[in-house]
């Protein structure tokens, strides 16, 4: 009696470390998720390349080459492929200058376009259109207006700029034309009061430290975080089981195999749905860039607007959106286009951006995902929608771009989980 209550306290004991344990560790964990939440982006990029890198580090290491040797040809191939793609996008982000006349633009041409299809720039009064809706759209474009429109010193900025530059760029001729037309429009629109107050809220609100010392200061801050990313990156390849065999360590020897078949299934179920996903979002974003060369989009351009629309293509529901969005803003502010349809032209290349996400989604639904992503990962549209806005809500973009997989590593833990606690006779 007296070894068997020894006993019984001893596994009360045992229970009760191991839980206020747990319990300490899991609260330290959701405040280091929270306090270190600008590391988890470049964390989990690190870790999903390594993780889609396993199968092609298989590969290598099956061809001859050493596990080093193969972990750092893999490094330095994903490394070209990033540095490629960022001089690609460096080539065309535009300088503080090339800022103002593509915010001049955006807002002309978007004014442009709205008269034109309420009918304003024919007739005062509109269109059918325009008298049915015009006075719940206009707010809307007021907003639209305001948050583009130039302050005064970005004014005298641009000024400045199109009288030095104009003779050696004709084309800032014509975007002049479009800046005093967005003037006559802002003084309209808000009245000469509205934009002195802005310039004496600019005055008010100028802060200490210098513009171009913020700017070096957030970049060394991204830099700082995503140096992250490849030691990430080669740590878990670098890893052979270590952490699998620190985490059996963990249970007691009568339940390893409960937990070695559950990360197993995790691992596969993870390991399809990432790579899946990466090979239909990649063909996705080919088919972006294909549709909208041959519409006449500029080769650099059509290759960033189909990265974007590969990348978000991974986020459920908002992907296509994000897609159309960036190829109207294109189409929108396109100045010339040399089409290799002959139907295509600057008036109606918003309805071929139309067609070119219509034609990316239908190969997507109807090819790329049956095919490629296949049965890698069966969720309920309503738990993908709450866990892409619920991803949102606690992480912002990286909330929606992981909340997917997330969802489908919680699923496998649980659904295992349960399965072996009945093949234990555990329940």
């Amino acid at each position: 009696m007296i070894l068997q209550a020894q006993t019984k306290a001893r596994l009360l004991r045992r229970w009760v470390i191991y839980g206020t344990t747990a319990a300490f560790l899991f609260v330290l964990t959701i405040f280091l998720l929270y306090a270190l939440r600008s590391l988890i982006l470049p964390s989990i990029v690190g870790a999903l390349f390594a993780y889609i890198c396993r199968p092609l580090l298989g590969v290598l290491k099956r061809e001859g080459l050493s596990h080093g040797v193969a972990i750092m040809a893999l490094f330095v191939i994903f490394g070209g492929v990033v540095m490629g793609l960022v001089w690609q996008i460096e080539g065309i982000i535009p300088d503080e200058k090339g800022k103002l006349v593509l915010r001049t633009r955006i807002q002309y041409k978007l004014d442009e376009r709205y008269n034109a299809v309420l009918g304003k720039d024919q007739d005062k009064k509109g269109n059918l259109i325009n008298q049915l809706f015009g006075s719940e759209l206009q707010p809307m474009m007021d907003r639209i207006n305001n948050a583009i429109m130039f302050d005064p010193s970005e004014r005298i900025d641009f000024e400045i700029y199109a009288s030095e530059e104009m003779a050696k760029d004709p084309m800032l001729e014509s975007y002049y034309g479009y800046y005093l037309k967005n003037i006559q429009s802002d003084q309209k629109r808000l009245g000469k009061a509205f934009l002195k107050h802005r310039a004496e809220e600019k005055n008010n609100t100028t802060g200490v430290e210098p513009g171009g010392g913020k700017i070096l200061s957030a970049i060394g801050d991204i830099i700082s975080l995503w140096i992250a990313a490849p030691f990430v990156f080669l740590f878990l390849l670098f890893d052979e089981g270590q952490i699998k065999k620190n985490l059996v360590y963990l249970v007691p020897n009568q339940y390893f195999e409960m937990l070695l078949t559950m990360i197993d299934n995790v691992d596969e179920a993870i390991g399809n749905y990432l790579r899946g996903t990466l090979v239909e979002c990649s063909l996705v974003g080919v088919t972006f860039v294909v549709c909208l060369y041959l519409i006449g989009v500029q080769w650099n351009f059509a290759l960033i607007i189909g990265i974007i629309a590969g990348l978000a293509n991974a986020i459920p529901f908002l992907g296509p959106a994000i897609g159309l969005v960036v190829g109207l803003g294109y189409a929108l502010i396109a100045e010339e286009a040399t089409p290799l349809i002959p139907w295509v032209n600057l008036d109606n290349m918003v309805l071929w951006v139309l067609i070119t996400v219509a034609i990316a989604q239908g190969l997507d639904n109807a090819v790329f995902q049956p095919i490629v992503l296949g049965s890698a990962v069966s969720l309920h549209p309503l738990v993908v929608i709450i866990g892409v806005m619920g991803g949102s809500i606690l992480l912002g973009f990286s909330g929606m771009l992981f909340a997917i997989p997330a969802i489908v590593v919680c699923k496998v833990i649980f659904v295992t989980f349960f399965q072996q606690m009945k093949a234990y006779n555990i329940i």
